[in-house]
């Protein structure tokens, strides 16, 4: 009889070599093989096909195993059920916006003519025509010259599924994966038979829903689509058999027509064929469907907000989650608002659709995130401000450790401001470090020995010419005080002042070359000034604060802006450090960079 030996067989290693080498070593330790030549034999293609079925199942249980997590999974489908258990939806593609007004010239004068929804227009892109469309009916009046301005379109061919409810089902799957679920709207009518549809409200949540809602949900779903569902008379109306619903959406294509500026009417509206469109905002925002890494970052989140709204974090996840566009937000009390606005949640939104948010999105928001409030709270939306750095840099390179031209090194300088402004501004609650920019620039290449780097802050104003205008601009960082100016002396002071506060030049009182300068004692003036005299046409058009950093303009009557429509207020801050607060963003524009460069030999 044979005997066998007490040889272990080790299962810690799962690679095919291995796997083989263990079973022949295993094997070999048998006494009835013994003799066996493991490598010649027959019995070597046995152990392959032994070694091939444990590799395979290895890697199979290895990734099922892998899959029933949702930090290691890495299927779509699996990702989704995970997200789905934290009651989180994944964003679907975004459709482009863009905004324009439509005019319809009709050929006789009604009182009005409607612009049905889902009104389609075409444009260009490339080699590629893209339709958009309306997303609700619009009323034109001839007292408006049967114009509606600044209409959102969106992207995308409509699609209409329909269902016939039977065997009391109550999910739906939505068959184009390239939906834009914000468009979804759902009709339900009581047979095949009947002609009137009700329009059932999307729910994102249980609160308030009871048994005779007529509401939906969605949900994701497999092959990375999702799915339609209806209540089950608890939680929302159930469907019966023989109910017809229908399914409308916008099937994106991402942000593929991203830049359109030209949009044609494809029919007739309101029964006439004179129809044009003005640009307002160039279509923008299109956006694939959510990452999975990023699904999978955002859903433990999710379920830690619970559908309310407490603290800021809940705010900023809520919000982000059910408004894609939005990129960055800031949440705060209305305490710290100023003027304060008690009992009041102040959200300060920057959009990468919008540039200045209509006030149909902010509602949105508003109605959105209200019911999910504490009731004594009111939330309010209002626009990002922009606190831009100017920056001036002055650069000392080795003409001798380096190949590169003076061009070059200006070249490396500017990029390198650039990225620090993308990594660590344009963002609410950033803070420009100074000696860290000072230590990029430096980095930038390694022939430069020194640089000297300034920077200034401002705001941009918007007066209303030849009237009347008065704002306050906070610039959140305390100013840089100068002594006094003389007004008896001013003109031999002028080269040796350096002011906190300066501008860009306009039309005052009919004089050109004005700007806004403070007099070093806290009143602002309007004044022309050069290098060698001052002259003051407005001895107090305002006031400056140099420890809070608030300026007031009061009543200023401008007749013209020098360049363009707006005027750059400069301030000088008194520490190197530059932060913001509640509403502004932080940043460098590519405009607002000056490098000048000087080699010396060493």
């Amino acid at each position: 009889m044979a005997t066998t030996s007490n040889a272990e067989f080790i299962v810690a290693n799962l690679e095919f070599d291995d796997i083989k080498s263990n079973l022949k070593t295993y094997l070999s330790a048998q006494n009835i093989f013994q003799d066996y030549n493991f490598d010649g034999s027959n019995i070597s293609v046995l152990l392959d096909v032994l070694a091939y079925n444990t590799y395979y199942n290895a890697i199979h249980l290895n990734a099922v195993a892998s899959e029933m997590f949702l930090d290691s999974a890495q299927i779509r489908d699996s990702v989704y059920s995970h997200a789905k258990q934290m009651n989180y939806m994944p964003t679907s593609r975004r459709s482009s916006v863009a905004h324009v007004d439509i005019t319809v010239t009709p050929s006789d004068s009604p009182h009005t003519i409607t612009v049905p929804r889902l009104t389609e227009f075409q444009t260009t892109v490339g080699d590629n025509v893209y339709t958009f469309s309306t997303n609700s009916s619009l009323v034109l009046n001839s007292g408006s010259s049967y114009t509606a301005s600044n209409v959102d379109i969106y992207e995308g061919e409509v699609v209409n599924e329909f269902y016939l409810v039977a065997n009391s089902q109550n999910t739906y799957y939505i068959n184009n994966q390239d939906i834009d679920t914000s468009s979804l709207t759902v009709k339900v009518r009581t047979s095949n038979t009947d002609t009137t549809n009700t329009t059932w409200t999307r729910s994102n949540s249980l609160f308030g829903v009871t048994s005779t809602s007529n509401v939906f949900f969605i949900q994701a779903a497999s092959n990375g689509s999702y799915e339609i569902v209806f209540g089950n008379d608890t939680f929302g109306r159930k469907l019966t058999d023989g109910n017809i619903v229908e399914a409308s959406y916008r099937a994106s294509n991402k942000d593929d027509s991203d830049g359109a500026n030209s949009f044609t009417a494809t029919g007739t509206v309101g029964g006439y064929s004179t129809v044009s469109t003005a640009l307002i905002t160039k279509a923008t925002g299109g956006g694939d469907k959510q990452e999975v890494d990023d699904v999978k970052f955002a859903a433990p989140r999710a379920l830690s907000v619970q559908e309310r709204a407490v603290t800021v974090t809940d705010y900023e996840t809520l919000v982000k989650n059910e408004f894609p566009d939005i990129t960055a937000l800031n949440v705060y009390g209305g305490e710290d608002a100023d003027p304060p606005e008690f009992g009041k949640v102040i959200m300060v939104a920057k959009s990468n659709v919008y540039t200045t948010l209509p006030q149909s999105r902010k509602q949105a928001m508003v109605d959105f995130i209200g019911p999910k409030s504490s009731i004594a709270v009111e939330p309010r939306v209002i626009d990002a401000g922009t606190l831009s750095i100017k920056i001036d840099s002055s650069i000392i390179y080795n003409i001798n450790a380096t190949d590169s031209q003076a061009n070059d090194i200006k070249v490396s300088v500017e990029s390198a401001i650039n990225t620090f402004s993308s990594d660590n501004l344009t963002d609410f609650k950033k803070t420009m470090r100074h000696s860290k920019l000072v230590e990029k620039i430096n980095e930038s290449d390694t022939a430069i020995l020194s640089n000297e780097t300034n920077a200034t802050i401002y705001k941009t104003i918007n007066p209303k010419l030849n009237a009347a205008y008065t704002k306050t601009i906070d610039f959140h960082n305390p100013l840089k005080q100068d002594n006094p100016i003389s007004a008896n002396t001013q003109g031999s002071y002028t080269g040796f002042s350096t002011p906190a506060v300066s501008s860009e030049t306009f039309t005052f009182n009919s004089t050109t070359g004005a700007s806004f300068r403070d007099d070093g004692t806290g009143t602002l003036q309007i004044v022309v000034a050069n290098s060698s005299s001052l002259q003051v046409l407005e001895a107090n058009a305002g006031s400056v604060s140099y420890g809070s950093g608030n300026v007031s303009i009061t009543n200023v009557t401008i007749n013209a802006i020098t360049t363009g429509t707006t005027i750059k207020l400069y301030a000088r801050s008194n520490t190197n450090d530059i932060t913001t607060k509640n509403s502004d963003i932080v940043e460098i524009a590519d405009g607002d960079v000056t490098v000048t460069i000087n080699g010396v030999r060493e």
